[in-house]
């Protein structure tokens, strides 16, 4: 698979140093990780492969915001 971004200026290159397991996203906001793999001749080679975004943790919420029916009113 070619992807287009990875043409593009800013994109990095084949002629840069680059260490295993950088990644990049690029302006389609597809993410990419630099590993080793296997190619679609079937040799081992090192370059840019497709990847799913890092996790990201959702923002701690207080206690109360997530009940389901609230607090309880009245004495």
């Amino acid at each position: 698979m070619i992807h287009v971004c990875l043409q593009t200026e800013g994109a990095p290159t084949a002629d840069e140093e680059h260490e295993l397991g950088e990644r990049w996203v690029c302006a389609c906001g597809d993410n990419f990780v630099y590993r080793e793999g296997f190619n679609r001749a079937g040799f081992q080679s090192v370059e840019w492969w497709p990847a799913p975004p890092i996790p990201q943790p959702r923002a701690a919420k207080k206690a109360r915001r997530g009940l389901l029916f609230g607090p309880r009113k009245g004495s």
